[in-house]
């Protein structure tokens, strides 16, 4: 039976853009890749979440990796918390979801300085009976640890869990823990899907 479900934050209950940010940022389209490559798609994005090399490290890796464009960057860098706004639909999904029995909780890789900045918005916080946050932990999804800290946590198994989550490997490493998993590609989708498994697990919403 599920009692619990379990949010991701980006691009599950947030959206976020970074190429949005670099046009806010007055870059060129034609540069958009190189700065993207040495940035989000650099592997220090995910140390960022991280939470154990400091801003100020991994802001370097990222001048390093594409030196000409470094005032791009600290611009890209400098806002890229205030491109990352919730979906409307996202504090009354959770609220939803809670009126039917069920706890939530969240479960998602976020770095320091972006959640401490862009927290405030983030309503649908409220609705969450706990979260586990990569940055005060230092592991990052998919690895293992970091579910087994929400589970440890809030006294969770993880068979009465289903998991939301956007990325795929995310959801593999959920289901190898034991989860359900739902791969997030909508909103309509993800809340389909959720309600016909909660009603095939026999679940008490």
């Amino acid at each position: 039976m599920i009692k619990n479900v379990v949010f991701d934050i980006g691009m599950v209950l947030i959206s976020f853009s970074w190429r949005e940010c670099l046009r806010e940022c007055g870059v060129r389209e034609e540069d958009f890749e190189t700065i993207a490559e040495a940035t989000v798609k650099s592997p220090y994005w995910n140390e960022l979440d991280r939470g154990v090399m400091s801003d100020e490290e991994i802001l370097d890796k990222f001048i390093e990796n594409a030196p000409r464009f470094e005032n791009e960057i600290r611009k890209f860098f400098s806002i890229v918390a205030t491109s990352m706004p919730p979906f409307e639909y996202s504090k009354p999904w959770l609220h939803a979801v809670k009126e039917r029995g069920y706890g939530v909780y969240i479960l998602s890789n976020f770095s320091k300085n972006n959640f401490t900045a862009a927290k405030p918005d983030y309503t649908f916080l409220e609705e969450a009976d706990g979260q586990v946050v990569s940055y005060v932990y230092n592991v990052i999804k998919p690895e293992p640890e970091i579910y087994k800290i929400l589970f440890d946590k809030y006294d969770l198994r993880p068979e009465e869990c289903v998991f939301i989550d956007d990325r795929a490997d995310n959801i593999e490493m959920a289901r190898a823990l034991g989860m359900h998993g739902i791969v997030f590609t909508s909103y309509e989708d993800a809340n389909r899907q959720l309600d016909e498994l909660l009603k095939k697990e026999g679940a008490h919403g």
